[in-house]
């Protein structure tokens, strides 16, 4: 790969690590295998009338059935819409929902899955849906990793993971969604040249991220130079966090990583 990196957050060491076969790197974390793994609050600010209407009028129509995450490695993506789509992309943790809604308009011929376990975030992604529905999304309203878990093998084209909670703390870091046990996960639900897409304007965790995913011996680096990190891919969609930028926040790393196999497909996600 591109020997100049330029200013960047990841450093020159990590791209080289990331190049290696390496084992998994030490306090990798984990979820326990079945259950949730939640923390936090799933309620912020109180919500309005508006929102309470929608959760209780739309959630029923975008939600994903409870029933089809009682067994593991069986839920097949495309049992989830009344038709075919040509893709299949998952959203852990979509916020507020605007990256989900603003990709499902823009590709109408993929189908979106979603996990969000705060009300807020539902709420705000009910209410925009309640103006421009899209028949292409279905949700859940739980840990993300419930979902994962019950999807089946190879059935997913992408993985999004944008601006996860970093969880600063030397004795959280086992909290963060990237580690090695949910890297299998996600290894064995992305179909053969399906890619995994994270951001993060947090360094530490983006080079955590790199770190562990570089790790993994089913996942590839795509970058090939320092801008291919520093940019949004082409026809990127940003994130409200993305624009607004939190308080102190540094510039957005973009790692896109595939599984290895068959070359998948090279268009915007």
């Amino acid at each position: 790969m591109a020997a100049s990196h330029g200013k960047s957050w990841i450093s020159s060491k990590t791209f080289k690590r990331s190049l290696a076969d390496r084992k998994t790197p030490k306090n990798s974390g984990g979820s326990a295998p079945h259950g949730r793994s939640l923390f936090g609050r799933r309620i912020g600010r109180p919500l309005s009338a508006h929102k309470k209407d929608v959760l209780k009028r739309l959630l029923p129509t975008y939600e994903i059935p409870p029933e089809t995450l009682v067994q593991p490695g069986t839920l097949n993506p495309e049992n989830l819409f009344k038709k075919k789509y040509s893709e299949y992309w998952f959203e852990i943790g979509f916020g507020y929902g605007e990256h989900l809604t603003e990709l499902s308009l823009r590709n109408p011929k993929t189908g979106y899955i979603g996990a969000e376990p705060f009300i807020n975030g539902m709420a705000a992604l009910l209410s925009d849906l309640d103006k421009t529905p899209a028949e292409n999304i279905r949700v859940m309203m739980d840990d993300a990793m419930l979902l994962a878990r019950a999807l089946g093998k190879n059935t997913l084209d992408g993985i999004f993971i944008l601006n996860p909670d970093p969880w600063h703390k030397t004795r959280h870091h086992k909290r963060r969604i990237v580690n090695r046990d949910n890297l299998d996960i996600f290894h064995r639900i992305l179909k053969p040249g399906g890619r995994l897409i994270m951001t993060s304007d947090v360094e530490a965790l983006s080079e955590w991220m790199v770190t562990h995913v570089a790790s993994h011996p089913g996942f590839e680096w795509t970058a090939k130079n320092a801008k291919d990190w520093q940019e949004p891919p082409l026809g990127w969609s940003a994130t409200r966090y993305e624009t607004k930028r939190a308080k102190n926040a540094k510039k957005m790393c973009y790692l896109l990583f595939r599984k290895k196999g068959m070359k998948g497909s090279e268009k915007s996600p």
